[in-house]
């Protein structure tokens, strides 16, 4: 049992790692710098009702409205989302990051940690 949880966890960041590594290699490609978040919403978030993504919460597709077009969001993880950043400098990862935090207040998401 301890072999195949060990095997599910090395499995489920694969696919964090791969995204960012590829983010890594572009931005050394184009010369530009990029942000990573890693947001983490509390079990009180209301869950979504979607047959087509099922697991996907409100609080991800409400996120999804209000980042931009080209930024990478994927997730969730155990209520756990990434977002990848490109072309984007501390004071424009900051700003997404207060915008997650508004939008946590207006929807009454509970605690939202935000990782840089």
């Amino acid at each position: 049992m301890f072999r195949f949880w060990n095997a599910i966890k090395k499995q489920r960041f694969e696919v964090e790692v791969e995204k960012i590594e590829e983010e890594i290699n572009r931005s050394k490609r184009f010369d530009f710098s990029f942000g990573v978040l890693v947001v983490e919403v509390s079990y009180s978030a209301p869950k979504g009702l979607s047959k087509v993504m099922p697991g996907k919460t409100i609080s991800f597709h409400l996120t999804r409205k209000y980042i931009r077009g080209y930024d990478k969001m994927f997730g969730p993880f155990l209520r756990r989302y990434y977002i990848i950043l490109p072309q984007g400098d501390r004071t424009s990862v900051n700003a997404v990051k207060q915008k997650i935090h508004k939008l946590a207040q207006e929807y009454n998401w509970g605690d939202v940690s935000i990782g840089t």
